[in-house]
Order: structure tokens, then sequence, then C-alpha cells
């Protein structure tokens, strides 16, 4: 059979291999990965090979070679207890943000108004020309992007807003802090591409799979007043939610 042809460089495949079975829990972190030369065995490639695709792995900060001892999964403890969240209702998100806030770092792009993309006016009700608030950040944990934020406001609520309080609080705080009540919040989850801006920012190829949520939040008066759209990379999110049978409410099928 004729050997099947791909343009994505050999180490680079086996990289990505290993990347998978580190974000899903193949190897633990108290014992070492196999060495080179078993790796070797196993893929059929050479130890050069394997070598370029596990410094790939060292400079993401997803393995620690130590010589003489061999290479270790890093600890992703505390990464793996924000992706297990159940979020359920807006105080479980509301917890949910702020165990986020306690465990990350942000770093804010931009803070402007202007003209926001027409499905975010489309969302928030609003004319393709109304001015909008957009407030940009990434959340760091440990060392790394975690997410990339960028935030949709009505000026009346997103006008008060300060860099050095981008740098420092929730955006869900800081929006309750300008007046706004938060009545409803709408949340959809879509699979993405990274694009130049979100590839930039997340340190990551264009093209990388990411995980979308977009959040609308209404007002008492159930008006849309801010878009969240959270881009996260596809192994460093996950969503969780608990479905639970409702007593007396049994359902089944008919014939």
């Amino acid at each position: 059979m004729a050997e099947i042809y791909s343009p994505t460089p050999l180490y680079h495949r086996i990289y990505a291999v290993m990347r998978e079975r580190i974000i899903k829990g193949y190897y633990p972190s108290d014992v070492p990965v196999p060495s080179e030369a078993e790796l070797s065995e196993s893929f059929s490639v050479s130890r050069i090979t394997i070598r370029k695709a596990m410094e790939m792995l060292t400079a993401e900060g997803l393995v620690t070679r130590t010589r003489g001892r061999g290479t270790f999964v890093n600890d992703r403890i505390k990464e793996n207890q924000l992706n297990r969240a159940v979020v359920s209702n807006i105080n479980g998100l509301f917890s949910y943000l702020n165990a986020v806030g306690q465990s990350t770092r942000l770093k804010v792009i931009s803070l402007e108004l202007g003209e926001a993309p027409p499905r975010i006016c489309a969302q928030m009700g609003v004319s393709p020309t109304t001015p909008l608030v957009r407030a940009v950040r990434v959340r760091i944990l440990d060392k790394r992007p975690y997410s990339l934020s960028i935030a949709y406001l009505l000026p009346e609520i997103g006008q008060p807003l300060r860099r050095q309080d981008l740098a420092t609080t929730n955006m869900i705080d800081l929006v309750q802090q300008a007046g706004a009540t938060v009545e409803q919040v709408e949340q959809t989850l879509t699979a993405t591409l990274a694009d130049d801006y979100a590839a930039k920012h997340l340190e990551i190829p264009v093209g990388a799979p990411l995980m979308l949520v977009n959040r609308l939040f209404f007002n008492a008066n159930l008006t849309p007043f801010y878009v969240a759209e959270i881009f996260y990379c596809a192994d460093r999110y996950e969503y969780r939610v608990s479905l639970k049978r409702e007593d007396g409410k049994d359902f089944s099928l008919g014939n």
C-alpha cells in the first residue's frame, strides 16, 4: 500500500499525538514519560524526530525534562479545576467567574468606543452604527494565555470603565458597579478556529481549534446591555453540565 503523504512534518505530528495524550491524562504526573528510545520504537521514527517533538512540548510548558530523572508531565490540577465547573444558573455563573478571576491574572489589550460587528449589534438589538464600548483582555494561567475575552457594552455601562480596573477586576463586577443588574444570561458554546488576531494573543498557530463562549447579558428590563465573546484553546477548556431526572416527570417513548 502506498504511503499517505502529509505536508505536516513528522515530528509535529508526533508532538500533536503526545500533546493530546498529555491533555487527556494519559501520562500521570508522578511517573516519567517513556524515554526517547521507547517512543522512537513505539512510533517507528528516529530519536531525533522524537527529540524535536519533546522540545516543542517542553517549550509549551507541558513537560519538564530533567537529566538523570527523565521527562515528567507538569501538574495541571489548577487548570482542570477551572474546566470542571458546572454552571446551572446566574449565581453558579458568578461563582465560576469569581473562581477564574482568583486563579488567573488579566492583561488589558484595548478599551475603545466604536462600531461593533453586525452580529454583535444584532444580538444587542441595536443598529449597526450604534457605538459600543469594546474591551479586549487576555487571561493568563500558569504564565500562559488561558483565554481571550472581547466584551461589547452599551456606552452608559461601558464608558465609566478604566484600563486600571479592567486589569484587576472581573467584568461582571465592573458592570454591576456601573449600575447594571444582571437578570438573565444566554450562553452559547461553539467550536471555531483561531484567526490571526486570536492566534497572536493566545500565542497559538493560526487555524488552531478554539472553543468560543458567547454570553449575552440582560438587565432588569430584559434588555441586552453586554455581550462577551471568550475564546479558549480547545485543549485548555472543558464545560460540564450535570443533568438530573426530576421526580414525577418520567418520560417514555411512545410506539
